[in-house]
């Protein structure tokens, strides 16, 4: 089975050996991971202006999410108190498709407690983020994978993940049987 690693670790400074590393993690458990930066990007190499680059990386990870049978998302904050916003887009992607999603979080707080309060109403509900992106694993019968990493360690940290590698790996060896 062929796994989309989804997450916000493509912008990391060692994306690359954080991809090597995941899909290593992968194969242990019997699936194959397949990484954002295995796409080949030589195309964009021509495109002159940014946005077009932009879509044909959208185009791209599309292609590569249709040739996966499942999706692990890093739902660890990114840029704020929620997780990446390209990450959620490929959650509701992968749902939309009826392939199943898997998620881990290296921060253990509820995202209601993360949320500086502004007046807006918060979601009460004990997710590690938006409902919307909580939903499609709990759908899947998972559930997201909560590791508290070491200080430091909060994006590099791979226990959850590999937990959340587990998980999936069991319940679609059960799906298929």
């Amino acid at each position: 089975m062929r796994v989309y690693l989804s997450g916000p670790d493509v912008f990391f400074p060692n994306a690359v050996e954080i991809g090597q590393a995941k899909k290593a993690i992968c194969a242990r458990f019997g699936l194959e991971g397949v990484y954002p930066l295995d796409a080949d990007f030589s195309g964009l190499l021509e495109l002159s202006h940014p946005a077009d680059v932009g879509y044909a990386s959208f185009r791209l990870m599309v292609k590569l999410m249709d040739s996966c049978d499942l999706v692990i998302a890093n739902m660890t904050p990114f840029r704020g108190p929620s997780m990446d916003v390209g990450t959620a887009v490929e959650i509701g992607y992968m749902h939309g498709c009826r392939k199943p999603v898997f998620g881990y979080t290296n921060a253990v707080a509820d995202y209601a407690d993360r949320v500086t309060p502004d007046g807006f109403t918060i979601e009460p509900f004990g997710l590690v983020d938006n409902c919307m992106v909580e939903g499609p694993v709990h759908e899947m019968g998972a559930i997201v994978v909560r590791h508290a990493a070491p200080a430091g360690e909060v994006y590099t940290c791979l226990d959850g993940f590999t937990e959340c590698v587990r998980q999936a790996a069991r319940l679609m060896l059960t799906r298929e049987r």
